[in-house]
């Protein structure tokens, strides 16, 4: 093994730790994408992101959100990125035996991750990237008849896919493992943790690069764990 390819591979393991810490055991939230800004530089957009269903343990529905992000994304060096968003989202929780259908209203959402350019063959084009991302959502709290009801939700992966760039068009697809927490309270007491369903999942989606490669759409879908779609536009300074 390379030094390059030990210091990457180094670099994941530290970042994961400093990232996600207490989830190390399990770990949806959007991939970010193929672009990885040089060092120094950086791109910002918007990305609508949305969670059709995400299913939950023990009989508890599922969860559906929809947010607005403005994004960024960083160039540490030329083979690590990191990735910020920050924005508006809500939150519904409905289908379960233990709850009545929770509607909450937009609040703030936020979010942030890394990727990592783990593998690159410049003849083909070809690249194998790994990182890992988090999104949290804090809907406006809710009341129905007598009762008070306080949420948010915080939502983790990590995912790896494959790129190969055709002239302005980048398509991948890859797997990952996420977990999706669901955090309630009634009447300000006695705060629950509800956990998803399911962790392995499938994404495929694509860049498209236009005005000299500066300006970049991305569009995304994800499966199994959860039914995902997220759209993005970002411009790179």
């Amino acid at each position: 093994m390379n030094k390059k390819a030990f210091r990457i591979i180094e670099v994941i393991a530290l970042t994961t730790l400093i990232f996600f810490g207490d989830r190390i055991d399990s770990f949806a939230a959007s991939s970010n994408g193929t672009r990885f800004p040089k060092q120094g530089a950086a791109e910002f957009g918007y990305e609508y992101y949305a969670m059709f269903r995400r299913a939950l343990s023990r009989s508890y529905g599922n969860l559906k959100t929809s947010d607005h992000f403005a994004i960024v994304s960083v160039g540490i060096t030329d083979w690590l990125s990191l990735d910020g968003k920050i924005g508006m989202g809500d939150l519904t929780a409905k289908g379960g035996i233990h709850l009545p259908k929770l509607e909450f209203d937009n609040g703030f959402s936020g979010g942030y991750g890394f990727r990592v350019k783990f593998f690159e063959h410049e003849q083909t084009d070809v690249r194998i990237i790994l990182g890992g991302q988090h999104i949290s959502v804090h809907p406006q709290d809710r009341s129905i008849d007598d009762d008070k009801y306080e949420s948010f939700l915080d939502d983790w992966q990590i995912c790896g896919v494959v790129t190969k760039k055709i002239k302005c068009f980048s398509p991948y697809v890859g797997m990952k493992l996420s977990d999706c927490e669901f955090v309630y309270k009634i009447n300000k007491h006695d705060k629950k943790r509800r956990y998803s369903r399911y962790h392995l999942g499938f994404l495929f989606g694509g860049d498209f690069f236009l005005l000299e490669e500066k300006l970049r759409i991305n569009i995304e879908a994800r499966l199994f764990d959860e039914s995902g779609f997220s759209a993005a536009a970002a411009y790179l300074f």
